[in-house]
């Protein structure tokens, strides 16, 4: 999942990785 993508390809900190997560999730949700 988006997380666990993130955070492994990039050592984000959990809430960067959430935000980042969360951007992509309302794009999909709204586009």
């Amino acid at each position: 999942n988006c997380i666990e993508y993130l955070s492994h390809k990039y050592g984000l900190s959990f809430y960067e990785v959430i935000k980042e997560c969360s951007k992509e999730l309302i794009k999909k949700g709204f586009s």
